[in-house]
């Protein structure tokens, strides 16, 4: 008998859904990306291919079958470690009389924005968290804010001291009630912006980048960086870099991945 599943999937699409996401997310064509578009093939056999869009719900719903949703709590701590010892004070110091505005690019399930609620706390200054993401159902879950303690361990490397702010029981754990007023969640595309200009003190855009075309890169990061306060600090993926153009400087030599928007005259 004919293999009829494989050639329905041979049927679909699939070159023409990819061209598709690069446009709408700017995503790059990959053996990862096409494996999930198969894993999708129900999906991509209804899309109404004359009308792409993130908002139209078959669409929507590609999209959050494909985006990478890979974060915990305190992911890469490392860079995280210097934020909280170098740049947040100096953060802090140039925000006196208002909160600071801490933005986490890419969310996915909410855990990267709910360790800037820590930091914030611990900073001993009055902060808000946004966290932006495309997914519906990742947002869903980041608003609801309450994790699987693993395996394996999701809170691997959270400092004791950072633990204190989440309630753990029964295998699972959850920011505290008091860090939840300052935390809210909103549905943007990165490569079209949806930040107000020079409004945030911080931005963390850590799991992004390297899944988009060069061009997709380019229009996020200066997005990005239009939104970034002067002074202001956007922390990137290793693998990530800022090009010349954007206002956007290294903030040290010695922290890499982490930049600096310019001053006003710098």
């Amino acid at each position: 008998m004919p293999d009829t599943g494989s050639h329905a999937l041979a049927a679909l699409p699939f070159g023409a859904v990819m061209a598709r996401l690069e446009a709408l997310a700017g995503f790059a064509a990959s053996d990862v990306l096409m494996n999930r578009l198969v894993r999708a093939a129900p999906l991509v056999a209804r899309l109404p291919m004359d009308r792409p869009g993130i908002d139209h719900p078959d669409w929507a719903a590609l999209l959050d079958a494909v985006t990478v949703q890979e974060t915990r709590m305190f992911r890469a701590s490392a860079q995280l470690d210097l934020f909280r010892g170098l740049l947040l004070p100096t953060l802090v110091a140039g925000a006196a009389g208002r909160p600071l505005s801490l933005v986490s690019a890419g969310c996915a399930t909410g855990e990267e924005a709910w360790t800037l609620a820590i930091l914030g706390t611990r900073a001993g200054h009055p902060w808000r968290v946004l966290g932006i993401d495309v997914s519906r159902p990742a947002l869903e879950a980041a608003e609801a804010a309450r994790y699987r303690l693993g395996p394996p361990d999701a809170l691997r490397e959270v400092r004791a001291e950072d633990r204190a702010l989440l309630d753990i029981a029964d295998g699972w754990f959850e920011p505290v009630a008091a860090l939840r007023p300052g935390v809210r969640f909103r549905r943007e595309n990165l490569l079209h912006g949806g930040l107000a200009a020079a409004s945030a003190d911080a931005i963390l855009c850590r799991n992004v980048l390297i899944y988009m075309t060069q061009e997709g890169r380019l229009a996020v990061l200066r997005h990005l960086a239009a939104a970034l306060r002067p002074g202001g600090a956007l922390l990137l993926g290793p693998t990530d870099s800022a090009p010349p153009g954007l206002g956007l400087r290294p903030w040290s030599r010695d922290l890499v991945g982490i930049w600096r928007r310019e001053e006003a005259g710098g």
